[in-house]
């Protein structure tokens, strides 16, 4: 699941992977102020640099996903709170889940049902789980229940960014943290797909 982007919005992934490749689950401060600043600053056109957009909402998304990225979370929020589909409440989901407000991470959440991203943010947190030498008697309780369960499981996953808020130094973060990337890199795409 995988997109060609712009050469702006590449320009940002490239940006957000070296200067944020690891988004913390709780983040307290944005990671680059300046590139808040140019985001919001930048019009949608200008992210797609004037291609038409087939759907305008998936067009935002884009840009609400790259802020959330950037743990520019109120920025992000006033963006996904406007956008009025499955995805818009996924990224609605995932900036309260950081915030954190996990009951209101569940309830977006519950309105995204069941995502296309789902399936391939699933096969990919197993395969980041079996590249986890010596996993923590809490990782290996993770994998089971993660091979166990057909499906991905948003509210499972929520559940264990709150429990590992205790502990922020531990494999399972470091796992947790690494399974938002490519949940957040997976919803990017999707968005980009959609948006054109």
């Amino acid at each position: 699941m995988g997109a060609v982007y712009t050469s702006a919005i590449a320009e940002i992934i490239e940006t957000l992977e070296v200067g944020n490749p690891l988004p913390a689950l709780v983040p307290q401060l944005e990671s680059n102020a300046e590139l808040t600043k140019s985001l919001q600053a930048l019009s949608t056109t200008a992210l797609f640099e004037g291609q038409a957009l087939k759907d305008t909402t998936f067009g935002e998304a884009i840009k609400s996903g790259l802020l959330l990225w950037n743990d520019a979370l109120d920025a992000s929020h006033t963006i996904s709170q406007e956008l009025g589909n499955p995805t818009g409440s996924y990224w609605h989901g995932i900036m309260h889940r950081r915030e954190p407000d996990y009951s209101n991470a569940k309830y977006w959440f519950g309105r995204v049902g069941t995502h296309a991203i789902f399936p391939v943010l699933r096969e990919r947190a197993i395969s980041l789980l079996k590249e986890t030498p010596n996993p923590s008697d809490t990782l290996a309780r993770i994998a089971q229940t993660l091979e166990a369960e057909e499906n991905w499981d948003a509210y499972q996953f929520i559940d264990w960014c709150q429990a590992a808020q205790s502990d922020m130094d531990s494999d399972v973060t470091r796992f947790l943290q690494q399974v938002q990337r490519e949940e957040i890199k997976l919803l990017l795409a999707y968005s980009y797909q959609n948006a054109l």
